[in-house]
């Protein structure tokens, strides 16, 4: 399969070699019985849970049929059912690991998590106005400065004279 792939996704299912052993109908890519074309494909429990497990962490088609090393069509011929549940299967175990957390008592988080998304809860902020105050009184506590300002004149000598 001529598909560029990182290598983090082998990495998370500890495959780095071939899915094939030596007891298959020869390695993925090379020529079959009568010549032509690729080995057909066999699915075995460790495929099977890969490809659950890879759905259900949201990875797309082609990267696991990459990860396989089958084509896309190949994938879905032989993976169906795995394709289908692997995001429910991941979504229940999230959720009843959050169901134990939640009603074991010690974490909040969860038990306000849980309750929100599924009992309903919303935080609600409620401003209650009874109408208003019939005499608002305000009193300034200020007092008259200090300090005594003068005027000072600056007009030139000259435009003073002029001015008489």
């Amino acid at each position: 399969m001529s598909t560029i792939i990182g290598i983090a996704p082998y990495l998370i299912f500890g495959i780095y070699k071939k899915m094939t052993d030596e007891n298959d109908q020869g390695i993925a890519g090379t020529k079959n019985q009568h010549g032509v074309g690729r080995p057909p494909h066999s699915p075995n429990e460790s495929t099977r849970n890969m490809v659950t497990n890879a759905t259900g962490m949201g990875l797309d088609q082609n990267t696991i049929s990459a990860l396989l090393d089958v084509t896309p069509k190949t994938l879905r011929k032989f993976y169906r059912y795995e394709l289908d549940t692997g995001a429910a299967k991941a979504n229940l175990s999230v959720a009843k690991s959050l169901y134990g957390r939640a009603t074991g008592g010690k974490d909040t988080i969860a038990s306000i998590f849980w309750l929100k998304a599924r009992a309903g809860w919303v935080d609600t902020v409620r401003n209650v106005h009874e109408g208003l105050p019939e005499n608002i009184t305000v009193t300034f506590a200020l007092e008259p400065p200090k300090v005594k300002h003068e005027v000072i004149d600056i007009t030139p000598e000259k435009q003073k004279d002029n001015a008489d």
